[in-house]
Formats: C-alpha cells, structure tokens, sequence
C-alpha cells in the first residue's frame, strides 16, 4: 500500500500531519502497518487506555496498547507526543474575527472505569484472618489491589479519567480516583501534562523534545517500566518520598524533560531528567515504613533529581525490544524519635536509587507475547527505628540501610481475548528485614464483551513481611497470606 493510500483512510489532516512525523524512515509504512493489522481485538484495561483516547484519535485501543500498562510502538509515540495526535470531529469558529481561535472537540475527553471486585484470603494460625486481606499486602497485584475491609465490593478501585489533546503541540492525562462502595472520596489520583517542542533532526535521525508536569515520578516514560504504570508500583519501600521504590506513597509534584533520537521501530534513544518536590501531604507528620516521623512537620525542603536513559531496538520480525537504565538523588525531611543522639530531632535522611530494566515483546497476527523485568536498589544514609522481624533498635544512633528489589512479569494472549500472565516480586534489606517479602501471582484474563475484562488471580507468597502486613510475628507461615480474586473491569 502506498503512503498516500494509507494517509486517505485516516482521511483527517491532523492525522495525516501526526503519522507523517511519527512514521520509521525505513520500510516504516509496511511496518506499522503490519502492526495496526495485527492486533484487531485487544481492549483498554487501565490509566493510560482510556477510551477518550480512541475517541480523539479514531483507533481503536488496541493500536496504542497491549495489556496494562504495556504500549506498542505506536502508542509509545502517542504518549511521547503529549496525547495529541487528533482525528475527532471539531466545532470550529464561523469566521467572526474576534473568535478565530476557537476550535471545540465534539467529543468529550472524560473516560470512566469501574472494578468489581471478590478476594479471599487464605488465612491461618488464628492470627491471620481468613477472607478479608491483610492491609498492606495487596502491594502485589496493583492497580485493582485487593480489598482490606470486605470481601466483596460491587464498586472498588474505580476512577474517572481526563485526557487528550488541549492544543496543538499540548496534551494532558487526569485521574480521580477513591471511588468505591465504602465512602470513598474522590481525589486526584494521577497527574501528566505534556508539551512538545517542534520535531527536527540530528544526523540521519529525527529529534523529538518536551516537558511534561507531572505528581509521580517517570510519569512520561514511553516504556512504562518504571514509576506508577510499571513494575516499580509492586515494589514498596521505607521511604515517604515518591522514589522508584515506592512510587504510590504521597505524591510529588514536578517537571521532566525528555527527549527523543531515532524512533521505536528503527531504533532510538529516549533521556529523561525529572525535578520532583514533595507535596503538602509529606510535610505532615505521618507513618513511614520503619521510619516513625511522629507527628508536626517534617523539614522536606529539597528538590530531587531523576535522570533515565533508554534505547529501542530495531523490529525484528515482529520482535520489540529496550534496555534502560534509570537513577534517583534526593532527601527527605525526617523526624528522629526522642531518644536519638542528635541535637535537632530534624535530620535529612538522603537517599539514592538505582535501577535497570529490560523488556520483550512479540506482536504477532493472532499471539501475543510479553516479558518485562525490573532490578533496583535503594540506599537511605540514616535509619532512626525498629526493625519488628529481629528487634533491633535504631533509634539512638541510626543506621545505613540498603534494599533491593526485582521484578518479573510475562504475559500471553491469543488474539486479544483470552490470556494467562505471571509476576514475580522479591524485596530484601540488609538491616531493615520488616521490608522482606517475596511472591508470585498467576493470572487468567478474559474479554468476553466488549469494554470488559474478567480476570481471576492467585497470589502466592513464598516470604512473609511482618511491616507491611502489620504483624510483628514472624513466625507466621507466608502461605496464610495467599489471595484468590475475582476481578471485573469494566470501561466507557
């Protein structure tokens, strides 16, 4: 097929101005198009698959996304140029000079979701309920989590979304969440405002930049490994920043500025730096994991620095691969308990992350197939606290704690509609063992209508972590701690 043929079935000149930017210079048209061919039933799950996206772009989902939070080539562009590539119908202005600018999207840019949601814990000793799950260890099965009130919620875990295109080169990603059958408010949940600069080239290859404000960290990464869309979002950890290790604890606010050499299908190279603050909720005394701030404000007055790095391979045979590499530098304003030997119970408590990732896709005609990994490592120069699992106490002279953590998710569908996927999550510290946990959750997944997933889901633990689950006793098996889930999704 021609490019001009291809063009005439978007048949809308913003469109056309879009694929013509994000198109590989080589063999691109048989390339994408390959790819929009291939993938034919695949439906929005979660975040960033909203329908209003689909709705401004006239594609169906499945030509951004996979699964969760996973994105095909296509729509890593669609996300890297800010959400706003635009094919939906306008009311434009009548030609009055004093309204020349206006320019109204029929189409309403607010998507919704709603989880249903059964989980039973498996229980045991006496000590650990059975049915209800143990606040704290949902961590693995984000983002639907599971219930730690009742068993059953008709309404749980849902949200409502605002995203798409705000003006020409500017586009925006909203979410309100705390939406469920228990009383739950609805706040804002997640926060990414994209704006691109003019596309131009450096050598042979095409150079795409911007800056994004964003309240979680990595927000703008094409990949989704990292921050609150990837695996990082499983792994918790002891500090109140939003770090790589624990990015869904209290939100910053910040900006990133990224940029972009080559493309997704032919080759590039993503770099990011993020600037990140942290917002009013961490500057009021609250708990942080092994860290008792008590109560008054907390000295967090920094700016923290998050640099990224990540390279595209070329397609090969239907094969999409990266390798990244990520960091994050910062402190974070801390209240050291009473009996620590320090003039001002104010100290800043700085910390360093690591991190490096690597994933796999196979986009073919019917199967589909997905390998994702995250490795990280934390380090905090001063631990004022309890360790519950050993007893040891770090109040009086603190100590430096080191922490790990690894990730592994994969997944199969065939032809978008039934599919199976696996995680595995492992976290330990050298001092601190409360943060000790390790686990595998297998998965079923099924799209029986259309805007609806069924998923059942068993999470197995293999290491039990006393802080999270909020049981001093180690002695506990990790099996009481297992979960069986229902879930069902569903979006408009």
């Amino acid at each position: 097929m021609s490019k001009d043929s291809l063009f005439s079935e978007i048949n809308v000149e913003t469109g056309t101005k879009f694929l013509k930017r994000v198109l590989p210079r080589s063999g691109g048209i048989l390339g994408v198009l390959s790819l929009l061919c291939a993938v034919a039933l695949a439906l929005p799950k979660n975040a960033h698959a909203i329908p209003s996206y689909a709705r401004q772009t006239g594609f169906a989902c499945d030509i951004c996304h996979t699964v969760y939070p996973h994105l095909t080539p296509f729509g890593r562009d669609f996300k890297l140029h800010g959400y706003v590539m635009d094919t939906a119908e306008c009311v434009k202005a009548s030609g009055n000079a004093q309204m020349c600018g206006v320019n109204i999207n029929r189409i309403p840019m607010v998507s919704a979701r709603i989880v249903s949601m059964w989980s039973n814990q498996a229980g045991g000793d006496h000590v650990v309920p059975r049915g209800i799950t143990t606040a704290g260890q949902g961590f693995m099965s984000f983002p639907s989590g599971y219930n730690d009130k009742e068993t059953f919620n008709l309404v749980g875990d849902s949200s409502i979304y605002f995203g798409g295109k705000i003006a020409p080169d500017m586009g925006t990603f909203l979410e309100f969440t705390g939406i469920d059958d228990e009383g739950g408010s609805l706040g804002l949940g997640a926060v990414d405002v994209a704006l691109t600069g003019p596309e131009t080239t450096l050598g042979d290859k095409s150079l795409l930049y911007g800056i994004r404000g964003v309240d979680s960290v990595f927000t703008g990464d094409p990949s989704n490994s990292l921050g609150m869309w990837g695996l990082t979002s499983q792994l918790m950890g002891m500090s109140t920043h939003n770090t790589l290790f624990d990015p869904n604890r209290a939100m910053v606010e910040g900006g990133e500025l990224y940029g972009m050499w080559g493309n997704f299908n032919d080759g590039g190279l993503f770099a990011t730096v993020g600037f990140y603050h942290p917002t009013g909720t961490q500057t009021s005394g609250s708990f942080v994991q092994g860290n008792i701030a008590g109560s008054g404000a907390l000295n967090t007055s920094s700016v923290d620095v998050a640099p990224r790095l990540a390279y595209y391979f070329p397609q090969s045979h239907d094969l999409y691969a990266e390798i990244g590499a990520s960091g994050y530098f910062g402190k974070e304003g801390m209240i050291a308990p009473t009996t620590a030997s320090i003039p001002n119970p104010y100290y800043n408590d700085n910390y360093y992350d690591y991190a490096l990732d690597a994933q796999l896709q196979y986009i073919g005609d019917k199967n589909l197939a997905e390998l994702f990994a995250v490795y990280q490592g934390q380090n905090d120069n001063k631990f004022y606290g309890q360790d519950m699992y050993s007893g040891t106490d770090y109040g009086t002279d603190g100590t430096s704690v080191q922490r790990n953590g690894l990730a592994i998710a994969a997944d199969y569908y065939y032809k978008r509609t039934y599919g199976a996927y696996v995680k595995y999550l492992y976290q330990s510290s050298d001092k601190v063992k409360d943060i000790n946990v390790a686990g595998a959750i297998l998965g079923l997944s099924w799209y029986p209508w259309e805007n609806v997933q069924l998923m059942v889901e068993q999470a197995l633990y293999s290491t039990y972590n006393p802080g999270l689950a909020q049981y001093g006793d180690h002695s506990l098996a990790a099996s009481d701690f297992n979960v069986t889930s229902v879930k069902l999704e569903y979006l408009f």
